[in-house]
C-alpha cells in the first residue's frame, strides 16, 4: 500500500477560506490567515472549511477496504479502479488490490477519520486511514491534527453500539 496526497490547501486556498468566512460578517480580506485562525475555524467546523480540498490516492489497497471507504459519500468523490477488465468479475477476490482516489473537502476528511480510525473499524481499513493521516501530517499538519477517532472527538467518550473498551460508553 502507498498513500499519495496530490492536493491539499495552499496559501491561496486559505486566503479564500478566510475571505468567505469574513464575507459572512460583512467584512473583506485578501490575506493568508494565521495558523491560530486556521486551527480555530477547523475546530469550529464552520462552512468555509468545506472549501479546503484534498486529493488522496491509495495505491494497492484491498478491494474490501475500498468498499469501506467508499461508504463515505458527503463532500467526497471516489474513483476506484474497476474490475471490468476481468471478463469473469466474479472470480476477483475481496482482497484483490485496487487503486482508490478521493477528492474531498476538509469536513469529509474529518468525518471519515472519526469512523475509520475507531478501534471498532476493520483493522486493515484503520491502518489505511492511519497512513493517510501520517502522509497528511507531512504536508498539512494543522488539518491532520483534527483527524482523530470519534471517541477522541467526543471528549474521550464512546458512542458505538459495542465499544472497544478504551473509553466508557456514554449513557
Amino acid at each position: 500500500m502507498r498513500i499519495e496526497i496530490l492536493r491539499y490547501p495552499t496559501d491561496e486556498d486559505w486566503a479564500r477560506c478566510l475571505l468567505l468566512a469574513r464575507m459572512t460578517q460583512g467584512k473583506d480580506s485578501a490575506k493568508v490567515p494565521s495558523d491560530e485562525w486556521k486551527k480555530k475555524i477547523l475546530a469550529a467546523e464552520h462552512s468555509p472549511v468545506r472549501t479546503l480540498m484534498y486529493t488522496i490516492i491509495m495505491h494497492d489497497i484491498p478491494y474490501y477496504c475500498s468498499v469501506h471507504i467508499v461508504r463515505h459519500k458527503y463532500g467526497v468523490e471516489h474513483f476506484v479502479q474497476s474490475q471490468r477488465v476481468n471478463p469473469d468479475r466474479g472470480a476477483e477476490r475481496q482482497d484483490a488490490l485496487v487503486t482508490h482516489a478521493m477528492d474531498l473537502n476538509f469536513q469529509a476528511l474529518v468525518n471519515m477519520s472519526r469512523k475509520r480510525l475507531c478501534y471498532k473499524a476493520d483493522a486493515t481499513t484503520r491502518g489505511i486511514m492511519m497512513e493517510i493521516v501520517k502522509e497528511l501530517r507531512k504536508v498539512d499538519p494543522i488539518s491532520a491534527s483534527f483527524c482523530v477517532p470519534e471517541c477522541i472527538y467526543r471528549g474521550n467518550v464512546c458512542h458505538e453500539l459495542r465499544p472497544c473498551g478504551k473509553y466508557e460508553w456514554s449513557k
